[in-house]
């Protein structure tokens, strides 16, 4: 199962239009968690919707990314606003600024990814695995070599 959901997400990753990004606050809380993974669409995809009221959406501000959802629309500018939080967004956001619309989350990946990040985590994740693999296939070569003498 692990492995499916691995592949489906390394195929999202891959496919233009379609992003995936780590949360990083809790504005978005309860709908988003910091520590989500979320997967983001095209703007009027096959799979998304396209921008309404209602809809969260990711877009770029001051070269950051924010995943907000939109309260209304004015014209071209989008009033947007984190579900925890009480006043919309003090800035104007435009639909020209909008990276993706949000499709699905997959919760608690972001926390396995600032692991793999650090010192220990690295060391666990993939050192360790490296290593028992290099001494997996030492040990199957010196059998094979023995085997044959």
């Amino acid at each position: 199962m692990l492995v499916f959901i691995l592949v489906g997400l390394g195929f999202l990753y891959f496919v233009p239009g379609y992003n995936m990004y780590l949360v990083r606050s809790e504005s978005m809380k309860p709908a988003i968690n910091m520590g989500d993974l979320i997967i983001s669409g095209p703007v009027g995809g096959p799979v998304s919707n396209d921008i309404a009221p209602g809809t969260i959406v990711t877009y770029e501000y001051h070269d950051e990314l924010i995943t907000h959802r939109i309260e209304g629309i004015d014209g071209t500018t989008l009033i947007t606003r984190g579900d925890a939080i009480d006043n919309p967004d003090p800035w104007q956001v435009t639909i020209s600024d909008v990276r993706g619309v949000y499709l699905f989350k997959v919760p608690y990946v972001g926390y396995l990814t600032n692991f793999i990040q650090t010192k220990t985590g690295w060391f666990i994740t993939i050192i360790i695995p490296g290593a028992l693999l290099v001494l997996w296939l030492v040990k199957d070569i010196i059998k094979e070599a023995f085997s044959k003498a």
